[in-house]
């Protein structure tokens, strides 16, 4: 099983999107468009392997860069002949995984989707929902905090990004969404 995100050039398809709705749209519009060979979607993958490379051995894990990514992010990206690039992140403990596409897309100005959850990155770090910034900013100082393995569950059971998708229901279910 995998956990998917979308990513996509900005620079390419214009305007960036205002709210999560209009993220879900873009995204929808840009499934399945052709396109050419993207420069910064190959710096972006290069950044991955680098990222990859500067990991720690107990994050790593010991099944290669294949294993963490779910790809050869190098490869895959210069392969890439669509709007989208579909990146499938293993989906046990993938926050570290996410944590490393989210900031790197940002570096080379492209736009996340994280399909799992519904929460959209902007190169500028904007986050959509909005009200999903703070369980993002939390999970990212998890991350830094507690070194663990990132495949344990937590004290309730839950992954990382079980309790992010756990917050973003809950938070639609009492109608706090603001997307």
């Amino acid at each position: 099983m995998s956990y998917e995100v979308c990513i996509w050039d900005p620079a390419r398809y214009a305007p960036l999107p205002q709210t999560a709705d209009e993220a879900v749209d873009i995204m929808e519009r840009l499934t399945g468009v052709a396109d050419a060979w993207n420069s910064r979607l190959c710096d972006f993958g290069i950044a991955l392997e680098q990222r990859y490379d500067a990991e720690s051995a107990r994050v790593r894990g010991t099944g290669g860069i294949e294993a963490f990514w779910g790809c050869q992010p190098r490869t895959s990206t210069a392969e890439c002949r669509t709007a989208l690039y579909h990146m499938a992140l293993p989906e046990d403990g993938c926050s570290p995984q996410l944590a490393h596409v989210v900031e790197a897309a940002a570096a080379h100005g492209l736009i996340v989707f994280d399909d799992e959850t519904g929460m959209c990155f902007l190169p500028d770090g904007t986050i959509f929902p909005e009200d999903m910034r703070e369980l993002w900013t939390a999970e990212l100082a998890n991350l830094k905090l507690a070194p663990r393995d990132p495949a344990e569950p937590s004290a309730d059971g839950r992954t990382p990004l079980q309790r992010i998708a756990f917050e973003l229901f809950d938070a639609i279910g009492r109608g706090e969404s603001r997307h």
